[in-house]
């Protein structure tokens, strides 16, 4: 038993060290806590900026009994105190700690708990969460630290990814500089050359007055290209964040796109990374990556396009399909999470269907 254990966390921890799709890495990682410490349920729970429970992965439940609970975890209660309390918790009975608060309704009964921060170097990323050991049992001692050695695999994981994307960015902003170079270098140079032997030819006595008055506007372009031309170099001169929301946000359609054969188109409109930072930025995440897996899931659609603007003080994200179209019901808790976060930003959140096919999705927040 023992070493099938072990076979299996070896499995576990090399399937997220290739680090091909961090998401899908991450829940299979749930899966194998699962097996590995013979649970009957698993979640991944990530941190948000505001150091609540942003993300949540969970293995273990259908969507049929999914969409019976209530509300999914928001970070309080047990769950919450292992956020704060970074350190792995085990427990016979969940009730039996004084930080729980029970579960809402429609939430399976659950009785043993195993608890288990993941960390990025001295950052807490969030925490691996496991319950209802089968058979009635306890979560033992070699449970929890084989559970550690998974958290452990998932911290370097989720790093490898983050410097993948530092790096990225530094070749981003060594093109940006190319470009900037190439643009001073080539291209106003020669439109001031251009400009310069213009002016020569207006010096002419011989040239008609209505020529000098067309090379006179023309000129005048000249210089207001050569502008606007100066002011492209000095924005790309400065420096972007190294995560900004547009970035991620085309991560979050990457990794969707990689594993369906849907096609998903991406606009931006507006100063979205200037404009949209800190827990606005992680609720947009968390939206597009929900609306996305929606429509994978239940559209049934050959397209999906996401739009994302920013405007007068309002964030809008936009994601529509071609598929089967929204039917009216009672709302999942998908879609309830999204009414909160909604609320939360004083916004709003609607879904509707489209003539002829597809489906509508608009959340709007206010920053």
């Amino acid at each position: 038993m023992v070493v099938s254990r072990l076979s299996a966390l070896s499995d576990a921890v090399i399937d997220v060290a290739k680090g091909e799709d961090l998401s899908e890495s991450l829940r299979r990682l749930v899966e194998n806590a699962v097996i590995i410490s013979e649970a009957t349920y698993g979640a991944l729970g990530a941190i948000g900026p505001d150091g609540e429970l942003e993300a949540f992965t969970y293995v273990g439940l259908s969507e049929e009994s999914a969409d019976e609970i209530e509300r999914f975890p928001e970070g309080k209660g047990l769950l919450g105190h292992l956020l704060k309390h970074p350190t792995p918790l085990r427990l016979a009975s969940i009730k039996s700690s004084a930080a729980s608060v029970g579960f809402p309704d429609g939430h399976p009964a659950m009785n043993s708990f195993l608890g288990v921060p993941i960390r990025i170097r001295d950052e807490v990323y969030g925490s691996l969460y496991l319950t209802e050991k089968k058979g009635g049992l306890e979560f033992t001692e070699e449970d929890e630290q084989l559970v550690i050695v998974l958290a452990s695999a998932a911290g370097i994981a989720i790093d490898s990814v983050r410097g993948q994307a530092a790096q990225n960015q530094i070749v981003v902003l060594a093109d940006r500089d190319r470009i900037g170079r190439d643009l001073h270098d080539l291209v106003i140079q020669r439109l001031f050359a251009t400009g310069l032997s213009l002016q020569a030819v207006a010096k002419n006595e011989l040239v008609p007055m209505r020529d000098l008055t067309i090379i006179q506007e023309t000129i005048d372009n000249l210089d207001l290209t050569v502008q606007q031309i100066r002011n492209t170099i000095f924005e790309l001169q400065i420096p972007g964040p190294i995560a900004g929301l547009r970035g991620r946000i085309q991560e979050e359609i990457a990794i969707f796109q990689g594993k369906n054969a849907i096609h998903i188109s991406c606009e931006f409109q507006g100063p979205i990374d200037s404009s949209v930072h800190g827990v606005l930025s992680e609720h947009a995440i968390a939206v597009v990556r929900e609306l996305l897996t929606n429509a994978v899931k239940h559209a049934g659609c050959r397209h999906i396009a996401v739009i994302i603007s920013s405007s007068a003080g309002l964030l809008d994200v936009q994601i529509s399909d071609d598929g089967i179209g929204y039917v009216e019901g009672r709302r999942k808790s998908g879609l309830l999470n999204l009414e909160e976060r909604a609320k939360e930003c004083n916004g709003t959140f609607s879904i509707t269907k489209k003539e002829p096919l597809g489906t509508r999705a608009l959340w709007v927040a206010r920053y």
